[in-house]
């Protein structure tokens, strides 16, 4: 996505400026199109300063916890695996089987030894 030349209090401040006039002239003063002022509005709507940089900040924290628990679930993903297979060298072995067999793990999950 391409970066924006006006930050998220820059954008509130135009709004808020043009609520007072015409968005015509302050879209011509700012040296932005009127429909990048409408979509602002329908972004922000009636945001303050502070409430854009809160939001600004909620996103980035959203983004970090994604991330945690997209890491987390992997992780979680590779100890089933490896779980899976211990199960299955284990049983393996307490038999002494020597051919491929599908069994189930005390989780319920079913895997190739």
């Amino acid at each position: 996505m391409r970066k924006s030349r006006f930050s998220e209090e820059q954008m509130v401040k135009i709004l808020r400026e043009a609520d007072k006039g015409p968005v015509a002239e302050v879209a011509k003063k700012r040296g932005v199109s009127q429909q990048t002022i409408y979509a602002w509005k329908k972004r922000f709507g009636a945001m303050d300063v502070d409430e854009a940089e809160r939001l600004k900040q909620l996103e980035l924290e959203n983004s970090r916890l994604k991330t945690l628990v997209a890491e987390r679930d992997l992780e979680i993903e590779v100890m089933k695996e490896i779980a899976a297979k211990k199960w299955c060298a284990r049983l393996v072995a307490g038999r002494r089987l020597r051919t491929r067999a599908v069994v189930a793990s005390p989780a319920g999950h079913r895997a190739r030894c």
